[in-house]
């Protein structure tokens, strides 16, 4: 027979999440952290739209995997199969490569506006943020 602690230690263990089932799926971090960008950029908040960044010190430890078949691969959604026609330019369509599980590199598409942008994501502890940014045909700045 099990003694009253061991089984409130198991009736414990029952209720209790696993770490891996607690922490948000990378997928998800990335677009949450894309999207904020976007959003920051949308409506010229400068200090904030930098928070989505990091700073050169912290991305020149870590090389990004670019000779990588699954890098080299990675490529945009068609933009018109990804939007539905009449839909708002602001409207952000994204593919998302995890290359491992430090790097990402992800594809944003505005809904009409043509080329996508393309992001370099850096994982450094549990936060993801932009290492790198080449903006499409359409956009006026590179980060």
């Amino acid at each position: 027979m099990i003694g009253r602690a061991a089984a409130c230690a198991v009736l414990a263990l029952v209720w209790v999440t696993p770490v891996g089932a607690q922490l948000v799926a990378p997928g998800a971090a990335i677009r949450a952290q894309v999207q904020g960008f976007y959003s920051d950029d949308r409506d010229n908040r400068w200090p904030d739209v930098l928070d989505h960044f990091w700073v050169g010190k912290i991305t020149a430890r870590w090389t990004a995997p670019t000779s990588n078949p699954a890098w080299v691969r990675a490529h945009p959604v068609a933009a018109d199969s990804a939007c539905a026609s009449g839909q708002a330019p602001e409207r952000l369509t994204m593919t998302i490569a995890l290359i491992d599980d430090r790097w990402a590199r992800v594809f944003v598409s505005r809904c009409g506006l043509g080329s996508p942008d393309e992001l370099w994501m850096l994982r450094v502890g549990e936060d993801w943020r932009i290492a790198r940014m080449m903006r499409g045909f359409e956009g006026l700045r590179s980060f």
